[in-house]
């Protein structure tokens, strides 16, 4: 396994496969099990992760979008700021990606994701904060993002 370190702005490049630095918080668990994944199976599936978004740079679309976004998706930000897991599996959105309002999706829904690319978007709701996909118009809640990362994981094993 080669590993170089990119000293003059301490990024990590695996594989020719961008990895930020993992947080800690909420997710780190989660994370630490993605990247391991992500190193397995780089070869043969996707694996995209961009730049942390900073807490500032949270805060900021948030009153931008007079939004507040759920504390664990925002830990995922902290990570990787827009994210690829094994292809076409999940889409995890950054901040520029988010959707707020749509003509396809209800009111309350705020997109974050797709998952399996067919259709499945994963949302929050701008009410009462909670994680839930819809696929097709059935709905899965969730109690926070390490779920979802639970869920996504399992996945991933399973098509190994």
């Amino acid at each position: 396994m080669q590993i170089r370190d990119i000293a003059q702005n301490n990024l990590k490049v695996e594989f020719n496969m961008y990895i930020p630095e993992i947080p800690n918080n909420s997710l780190t668990e989660k994370i630490e099990q993605i990247k391991g994944l992500a190193l397995t199976l780089h070869e043969r599936r996707r694996f995209v992760f961009n730049q942390a978004a900073s807490k500032s740079e949270i805060l900021e679309w948030e009153q931008i979008n007079n939004v507040t976004l759920p504390e664990s998706y925002a830990d995922w930000l902290e990570f990787s700021n827009g994210s690829v897991l094994r292809g076409t599996l999940a889409e995890i959105y950054g901040l520029s990606s988010i959707v707020t309002k749509s003509e396809y999706y209800p009111d309350d829904y705020v997109v974050i994701g797709s998952l399996v690319g067919d259709g499945e978007i994963l949302c929050f709701s701008k009410e009462t904060g909670g994680l839930f996909t819809d696929d097709h118009g059935d709905i899965t809640d969730y109690d926070d993002f390490n779920e979802v990362l639970e869920e996504i994981i399992e996945d991933i094993k399973g098509m190994w």
